[in-house]
């Protein structure tokens, strides 16, 4: 029997699949980025995988590319792209796999689902080999749009996903409150920057303009992304 939570995300993958000709689309807003920060080595490991958009361009890099997701439907595609994946709800299991065994760990916009975001990122120190890189992103609470929202008595939404409360995100962080936990988990925190939203406007170069990279990152970002190694 499915818990409450596995049924979300299968309602979430039922909608995506209905909705969108290329799922790829989203996933690539979030997925260039990143990997433009892979390097190359022998494994690695894409938590929250999805349909596997970031994890077979990871092919290029590396001998292989593991995947894991809540939603059956998500690992299913995964794997019909070459990704060795498997359904794990991180909520109730722990990662299957034994210590020191990744060169890299990703994971896309997942730590604002996980429950425990501290065991979330301990067990990801646990799979790393020592020096190995984790890529994490998460959208951005302090957008400038979001403050905006919670000014006028709403708060903010993060999720693009129809289903469920906020897409089921249920952590917000600022790229302080990531770096903290990073840090406090014996990560060292190699970059920190932001996913940005539409650059080509007028109204957005002129803020970058006038305020600079370090505003645009904090304030005009949709997300955050941070890499990190374990020490």
């Amino acid at each position: 029997m499915k818990t409450a939570e596995e049924e979300l995300y299968r309602n979430i993958w039922n909608e995506k699949i209905r909705r969108e000709k290329d799922l790829s689309v989203d996933g690539d807003q979030r997925s260039s980025p990143a990997f433009e920060l892979i390097g190359k080595g022998n494994l690695l490991l894409d938590i929250g995988c999805g349909e596997g958009t970031l994890a077979s361009r990871a092919l290029e890099k590396y001998k292989e590319v593991y995947g894991i997701d809540i939603s059956e439907d998500a690992v299913r595609l995964a794997k019909a792209s070459g990704v060795v994946a498997s359904c794990i709800n991180l909520n109730v299991e722990p990662l299957p796999y034994p210590d020191n065994y990744f060169d890299t760990v990703i994971s896309l916009d997942v730590i604002e689902h996980i429950f425990d975001p501290t065991n979330f990122v301990k067990e990801i120190y646990r799979v790393l080999t020592p020096g190995g890189n984790v890529i994490i992103s998460t959208p951005n609470i302090r957008k400038i749009e979001r403050i905006i929202t919670l000014i006028k008595g709403r708060f903010p939404g993060t999720s693009f996903d129809p289903v469920g409360f906020d897409g089921g995100h249920i952590h917000y962080f600022t790229s302080h409150d990531l770096s903290d936990l990073m840090e406090r988990n014996n990560f060292r925190v190699l970059r920190i920057d932001g996913i940005r939203g539409n650059r080509l406007t007028w109204k957005y170069r002129l803020a970058v303009g006038l305020l600079g990279k370090q505003f645009e990152k904090e304030f005009l970002s949709v997300a955050i992304l941070l890499k990190a190694e374990k020490i």
